[in-house]
């Protein structure tokens, strides 16, 4: 928890986890609020979220043994990033919200698939549990700030706005956190 590379991963998880759980638990009323579906049409984001979700679970968690997973997490937030513009800038229409919404939840999934053994990368084995669990809290901590965000400032714009933000510094984060030094690579890959 000393190193700054800690805290990076530890705002990087929180962004995830706040974004893709405050849209998985608003989608359907996102949908009848802002896009103006109806509550069957709304319904389907509900599968829509699961479909991306599993394929990002899939598809960076197999990323993640090919490439650096750090630029697998880097992956992730820009298709986030993509999916948070498109809500807060695109004109909503079915077909856009539910991309939206896909783009969140594919990086939600990723990220919690692929974060154990990025911590490990920086950590090392011997501590994962500590580290990871440490780092876990954002998923708690992001569950509950995107909802206390929106009840302080009356709605979803806000919030999306200030996920918007944070996915961005997650971005930069995620694009300029030096690898671990070798010492620490070769014992996690031991």
């Amino acid at each position: 928890m000393r190193k700054p590379q800690y805290w990076m991963l530890a705002v990087m998880f929180l962004t995830a986890c706040m974004s893709g759980l405050y849209v998985i638990g608003v989608a359907k009323d996102i949908a009848q609020g802002m896009v103006h579906l109806d509550v069957a049409t709304a319904a389907n984001a509900v599968t829509v979220i699961s479909i991306a979700n599993l394929s990002g679970r899939l598809v960076l968690g197999i990323l993640s043994d090919k490439i650096s997973r750090i630029r697998v997490i880097t992956i992730g937030q820009v298709v986030s990033l993509v999916g948070m513009a498109a809500l807060l800038f695109a004109p909503l229409n079915a077909l856009t919200f539910f991309a939206a919404i896909a783009c969140v939840a594919f990086n939600f999934g990723g990220t919690i698939t692929v974060f154990p053994s990025l911590v490990s990368e920086f950590f090392g084995l011997n501590n994962l549990a500590k580290n990871y669990g440490v780092i876990y809290l954002g998923f708690g901590i992001g569950s509950i700030c995107g909802s206390l965000i929106a009840s302080l400032f009356g709605g979803f714009y806000v919030t999306f706005c200030v996920i918007f933000a944070l996915l961005i510094l997650s971005l930069a984060l995620s694009t300029t956190i030096r690898q671990p030094k070798s010492t620490v690579y070769n014992e996690a890959h031991a």
